[in-house]
């Protein structure tokens, strides 16, 4: 299984929009929690992290999600994640309850419209 993880990001308005496409497991969770953790200028109000390009998360990938969350609520800043309907992760990120943490919406423009 491949490890790799690309991320693209952009800024729209108010939000940093990071694309994530690949696969994200314990040897690159790290990584990418503090790439996309470093693409979020203060200025910002939410980071949306669209996972519709990502073929896989595991648990390190799931928890970077939970912590990311909580550092940016200290940051008074909102996590938002894309998953769009029959992706295979969003069975995942319901069983995990992602939710309680940072709102699923299934396009980046509902993303970005909230």
């Amino acid at each position: 299984m491949s490890t790799l993880a690309d991320i693209e990001v952009e800024r729209r308005d108010s939000a940093v929009v990071a694309h994530l496409s690949g696969e994200v497991d314990m040897t690159n969770a790290a990584f990418v929690r503090d790439e996309l953790l470093a693409a979020v200028p203060n200025d910002a109000l939410t980071l949306i992290v669209d996972l519709a390009g990502c073929r896989y998360l595991d648990s390190a990938a799931i928890e970077v999600i939970f912590d990311l969350a909580r550092r940016l609520a200290r940051r008074r800043q909102e996590l938002r994640l894309v998953v769009p309907e029959g992706s295979p992760l969003g069975r995942v990120l319901t069983l995990t309850d992602v939710n309680s943490v940072a709102p699923v919406h299934a396009s980046l423009d509902s993303a970005l419209a909230q």
